[in-house]
């Protein structure tokens, strides 16, 4: 069965989960080797060593395979934070989140520039990943005058937002890796509310 985007709907077993993994080892694999655009949905089956059906049924066309690369960094990031906030102050722990993302994102970014570069900001926007948004929402609830719901989304949502004008920008060569840094935790921190407790302090 199909999903709305066109690719197949994924498999939960754990030899589907492995080759999906590999057909995503794989791309990124390429994509640290030649131009994106260059990179065919068989280009990636003869590298993962799977069929072309294969990457079809278990990942989806071929902008769903570079997707699955922005995927992999999300989880990444997702390992990178643990269970819980790093931080006792509710609001260095929604920057840390930030923070980590960038961290990752430099630790390999030839496939994440690549595939940033080649899916361009609308089809990034449209991506069902980088999950950011899911990561940010409890820690910016925890935040005293964010919770209520809608407002904590609404903050949350448009952290990702300016994270997204930053990841792009980088992606494309037109900020620095220490423009990258600092951008993306200014605009977490601009987004955030003043914190009363903090002002209070002498």
């Amino acid at each position: 069965m199909s999903t709305p985007d066109g690719g197949a709907r994924p498999s939960s077993s754990p030899a589907s989960m492995q080759r999906r993994q590999r057909i995503a080892d794989a791309t990124a694999a390429l994509l640290r080797e030649r131009d994106a655009a260059k990179i065919t949905v068989a280009d990636v089956a003869d590298e993962a060593g799977v069929s072309v059906a294969t990457v079809y049924n278990l990942v989806g066309p071929r902008e769903r395979v570079l997707s699955a690369v922005l995927d992999g960094y999300v989880e990444r990031l997702e390992a990178a934070l643990g269970s819980g906030p790093a931080h006792e102050d509710p609001l260095e722990a929604v920057v840390d989140v930030v923070r980590v993302a960038v961290v990752q994102s430099l630790h390999d970014p030839v496939p994440l520039r690549a595939v940033l570069r080649e899916l361009g900001p609308l089809e990034f926007a449209e991506n069902r990943g980088p999950g950011l948004e899911e990561l940010l929402l409890p820690r910016v609830r925890n935040i005293a005058s964010l919770q209520i719901d809608s407002e904590a989304r609404t903050v949350a949502h448009m952290i990702v937002y300016g994270f997204r004008g930053v990841l792009l920008s980088w992606a494309h060569l037109l900020i620095s890796d220490e423009q990258f840094r600092r951008d993306s935790e200014l605009i977490t921190r601009r987004l955030l509310p003043s914190d009363p407790a903090r002002q209070a302090t002498p």
